[in-house]
Parts: structure tokens; C-alpha cells; sequence
């Protein structure tokens, strides 16, 4: 498959020329080509061979080292790798089958074994070699035939991941890989650290204190540029990023992607974003109700993600102040793959396959835009219309690459210091070693 051409930077990526709505400046939707009729899942790819599933003898040793095993529903394992007693939380994941290929993929996952193999953490900014053994080939193809569990928000940006699923891009690499749709107020960062959940994705800047912290993740490759809107009402008194000063701007959390990013336009404008220097208000919202919360006057502005931060924008009633596209903060890369550390560590083979089908699943958005938006909406992945999502899509930049993001993050992390969310004495380099690997990629 061909990948498209390289991506404008992101000061200078262009907009869709559509008509404008009344009183605003920003491109309403459904003004693109109608759409197409529903589009049907793509058809079972070829089957990976089956993986080796015998256990080695370390593998058999760590489990009496584990006081989980053998607890509970004995042999239970967690996307980290670890055998361990079972719970609320894993059980959920287990549950959560309507979006997994693992019945398609026949007996490839059925019995196999999971091997227990416990490491730390893999740094490098460059990258690492990683050995390969006889204990290290077995666990990888055990990681290979359970299952990889994704969690996502349910946003446009989702598409890649959505894309490599649908299209059988994981299952080519011989993964069977499940969505799980994040819910309330559940911890992604935690959850992806802990091993819960193998990955997830979103901009760096949000995972960054929960690395540092210790969450024990990484980050390898950059998938697409734009999605995150700062906004506020047409007829509000704001009319740059300065005016928020005393403000109350609604998020969907603290930690969002939004949040952190557009904390750097307020640094710009002379304002400390942190919550506890009031000198603006945080307000938190349920996702879905955040645009509510601009249009019923509860806050001065919002910033979050497509296709709730288009709202407001689609209805008539705001406008966009910011964005992850424009301005100094301009990112090549709103959202990364964010991976287990545990899972790099020991099947970077595994994590490898990973991120180059997500990645996959990236550079097939431009062209068919209609298509994945269809296979977003009408598979019940994110909530939204056909035309508007597919307008969004065609929005963004899709160009994901290790490299491009590796030289992003050094710089990003200092300035992203000024903000207050990382500890004072916070080491740049060490952090960006401790949160990135290439996992041997180049592109």
C-alpha cells in the first residue's frame, strides 16, 4: 500500500474549503460528497500460522514465584503477561468480545498457554537491541495467541486503531487484538501501566507525569495531527487565549489530551494552567456533555476532542480559539501509541507487529475517508454522523512515524515543563528515555 505523501507541518496543514456557518469562521459539516451506503467488514484476511504455545521451563518456574497463580480461575492471563488471580477489572476486558477477531481467527488462540515472564523497564531514545532466546521466542508466541487488548475513548482520532482491526491489519500480523471503549472515569494511563490493558493512544504531553510517576509505559510511534479544540460561545468577550484568565474552561478531565495541550497555550499567554494557582478554572464534565456545558453558559470555554469539540462549531452557537493544528504549539502529532512497558520489554516482536498495524491503519484514512467512517459509525465505535465524521477525517494529517515523534518529544518535554505539571527538577533526557522506544523502527 502506497503511503501518502509527506505531511505539511503543522502550522501550515490546510483546512477543508467549505461554506461557512453564519457568524462563525469555522466549516460546518455536510458540505463533502454524500455518503456512500454502509460499508460491510472486509472479509477474513489470510490465517497467521499457528503460534508455538509449549511452555518453557522458566516460564513454569516463575509461576511458583507468584503467589497470584493458580488462584482464582487458574492460568488467568493479564495483557501484561503475568499469570494472576483473576478480578473485577480483568474479567471486564475478557467480557468485552463483540469488537474482537478472536473468533475469526479460528484455532490460533484457542489453548494456548501463557507464559509468565517478568521484566522492567526498556529505555533508549535511540532505541535497543533486543536479544532474542529460546525463553523469549516462546513467550512471544504465547503473546502472540492471547489476546492484545486496546482501550479507546470512542474519538475520531480512534480510526487507525479502528481501521487495523476492521481491515484485518493485526490479524495479518497474526495478532488477535480487542477494542475496549473506555468508560466514566477509568484510569487509562493506570490501566495501560499496570498491564490491565496493553495499549492506548493520545497525546504525550497527558502521559507524561504518570510516567514519571512510574506508570510503566511507552511510547513509539506517532499516528496523526489535529482532533483537540480550545472553544468559546460566538457572542463571548473572548477573543484570544489571554481573555481566559479568570475563566472557567470545561474538560472531560484534568489529565485529557486537551487539557494538557492547550496548557501550553496558556503558558504562552502568561497564565499558569495549573489548578491549585487559580488562575483558571478547570471544570470537569462527562465527555458527551461537555459542548452542553459551553452551549448552557455553566463555562466560558471548552477544550477537548472531535466529535464533541465540533459541536458547538456544527450547531451554530461557538467558535474555535485554538487548536493542536495552529499556533506555536502546533503539533505533527496529536496522538501516540502508548504500549505496556511489559509487553516492549518482553514481546517487542509482538509490540513491534502492534504498532506497525496500527500504523497501517493510519495510512489508509487519506483517500477513504468515507469508508472508516463508516466502519467507525455504523459499527458503533464512536457516536456520530457519517458526514461529519468523515469532513473530520479529512481534517487531520495521517503520516504516522517513530522517528518524527522521537524528535518531537525532547523539546516537548522542556517545554512542557513550564506548565507545572512535572516535578521541578524533572531530567528531560532521562524522562524521554524512561517514556520512548523505537522498538528497532524507522520510519
Amino acid at each position: 500500500m502506497a503511503r501518502p505523501g509527506p505531511l505539511p507541518r503543522a502550522d501550515h496543514v490546510p483546512r477543508p474549503l467549505l461554506r461557512l456557518l453564519p457568524g462563525t469562521t469555522n466549516p460546518p459539516p455536510g458540505t463533502g460528497a454524500p455518503s456512500a451506503a454502509p460499508v460491510r467488514r472486509a472479509a477474513l484476511p489470510r490465517e497467521p500460522a499457528t503460534p508455538i504455545t509449549t511452555r518453557t521451563r522458566e516460564e513454569m518456574m516463575s509461576d511458583t514465584n507468584n503467589p497470584a497463580a493458580g488462584a482464582g480461575e487458574t492460568g488467568k492471563i493479564l495483557p501484561s503477561g503475568a499469570v494472576v488471580q483473576e478480578t473485577g477489572t480483568t474479567q471486564q476486558v475478557k467480557d468485552e468480545k463483540k469488537l474482537s477477531r478472536r473468533g475469526l481467527l479460528g484455532g490460533v488462540a484457542a489453548g494456548a498457554a501463557g507464559g509468565l515472564v517478568v521484566g522492567g523497564l526498556a529505555g533508549g531514545l535511540i532505541g535497543n537491541s533486543h536479544g532474542r532466546s529460546a525463553a523469549a521466542a516462546a513467550a512471544s508466541a504465547s503473546a502472540r495467541a492471547r489476546e492484545l487488548t486496546i482501550i479507546y475513548g470512542g474519538d475520531i482520532c480512534d480510526a487507525p486503531a479502528i481501521v487495523a482491526l476492521e481491515k484485518g491489519f493485526f490479524a495479518d500480523r497474526g495478532l488477535d487484538v480487542t477494542l475496549h471503549k473506555t468508560v466514566g472515569d477509568e484510569d487509562i494511563k493506570a490501566a495501560v501501566g499496570s498491564g490491565t490493558y496493553d495499549a492506548s493512544s493520545g497525546i504525550f504531553y497527558s502521559w507524561l507525569k504518570p510516567v514519571e510517576q512510574g506508570q510503566n509505559v511507552k511510547f513509539v510511534a506517532g499516528l496523526h495531527s489535529g482532533c483537540l479544540r480550545l472553544l468559546v460561545r460566538n457572542d463571548s468577550d473572548i477573543k484570544q487565549v489571554a481573555d481566559l484568565r479568570g475563566r472557567t474552561i470545561g474538560v472531560p478531565s484534568l489529565s485529557s489530551s486537551a487539557t494538557m495541550f492547550f496548557s501550553l497555550d496558556l503558558v504562552d499567554a502568561g497564565i499558569n494552567p495549573a489548578p491549585e494557582a487559580g488562575e483558571v478554572q478547570w471544570k470537569v464534565y462527562e465527555s458527551s456533555l461537555v459542548a452542553d456545558a459551553l452551549k448552557n453558559r455553566e463555562v466560558d470555554a471548552i477544550a477537548t476532542s472531535d466529535p464533541i469539540a465540533y459541536r458547538p462549531i456544527q450547531q451554530g452557537y461557538g467558535w474555535e480559539l485554538a487548536s493542536n493544528m495552529t499556533g506555536p504549539n502546533a503539533q505533527d502529532y496529536c496522538c501516540c501509541t502508548a504500549l505496556n512497558g511489559d509487553l516492549v520489554k518482553n514481546t517487542p516482536d509482538v509490540a513491534r507487529a502492534l504498532v506497525e498495524a496500527w500504523a497501517e491503519g493510519s495510512r489508509y484514512v487519506p483517500g477513504n475517508e468515507n469508508e472508516v467512517a463508516h466502519l467507525e459509525v455504523d459499527n458503533g465505535y464512536i457516536a456520530g454522523d457519517v458526514e461529519l465524521v468523515e469532513t473530520l477525517l479529512a481534517e487531520y494529517g495521517w503520516e504516522p512515524s517513530v522517528t518524527r515523534l522521537r524528535d518531537a518529544l525532547m523539546p516537548g518535554i522542556e517545554k512542557f515543563r513550564q506548565t507545572g505539571y512535572l516535578d521541578a527538577d524533572a531530567d528531560t533526557e532521562r524522562l524521554a528515555d524512561k517514556a520512548f522506544d523505537t522498538l528497532g523502527l524507522d520510519w
